[in-house]
This record gives structure tokens, C-alpha cells and sequence, in this order.
């Protein structure tokens, strides 16, 4: 009877679990649900700041932003996790900000598990 549950595959807890991506506006994340902020009137610059974790070490993250829904464009790209391979806080000024913009952040991990979250930075007029 030992013998039958020993052959079954062990499940990892980890499997369950893909990458998180949390927006934030300060120092820390606050507030799980951040996901858009409004400019105000003559602002054109915003940093985007995000905690991206996962359980399973960091394999990848892309940075896309889209303008008034345009064509996306890659922004940035991190593949280098070697200090905390778990948990990368992102920091990225975004510039000549106008227009209505997406912020879209892809997460891979070394299992290979996506996560893609957006931000929206609307512009006062």
C-alpha cells in the first residue's frame, strides 16, 4: 500500500503559484489594487514603480507601454535577478507623457508561468 502512494508524482506547492505584479505610487505597495493614476495639468512625467515577486525564481520581465491605444512598444527588459531572484522592485521614469498610456508588465518565472498586469496613466487635460 506504501509502495502505491510513494509512486505518485509529489505536487510542489510552487506549481499553484504564478509571478504577482503590484503597482505602487510611493515607497511600498499599500494598496494591491493601484492601478491607475491621473496626472495633473502640465505633468508629462510618471515613474513606474511595481513589486514583482514570484516563488520560484524571477526568469523574466517585460515592460510594454501603449499611447492612446497605439501600437505597443517594449520598453525595457530584466533578466538579471542574481541578487533576490524572487522578488525585483521596478523603477522605470516614463517621459513626455500626453496622452492616455498603458503600462503593461509580463512576468515569467523559471518554471515558466506568465503574469501580465496594466497600469493606466490618464492625462488631465
Amino acid at each position: 500500500m506504501l509502495l502505491a502512494f510513494s509512486s505518485c508524482k509529489k505536487e510542489d506547492l510552487f506549481d499553484k503559484f504564478v509571478p504577482e505584479v503590484l503597482f505602487y505610487p510611493g515607497n511600498a505597495v499599500e494598496n494591491p489594487d493601484f492601478v491607475t493614476t491621473t496626472l495633473p495639468a502640465g505633468v508629462t512625467e510618471w515613474t513606474v514603480k511595481a513589486r514583482v515577486s514570484a516563488p520560484v525564481k524571477l526568469k523574466e520581465i517585460k515592460l510594454y507601454k501603449t499611447v492612446n491605444g497605439g501600437t505597443e512598444e517594449l520598453l525595457e527588459s530584466y533578466t538579471d535577478f542574481s541578487l533576490r531572484p524572487t522578488v525585483y522592485n521596478l523603477n522605470y521614469v516614463l517621459k513626455d507623457i500626453t496622452a492616455e498610456t498603458t503600462v503593461r508588465i509580463n512576468a515569467t518565472d523559471l518554471d515558466g508561468k506568465p503574469t501580465s498586469r496594466t497600469f493606466l496613466i490618464k492625462v488631465t487635460p
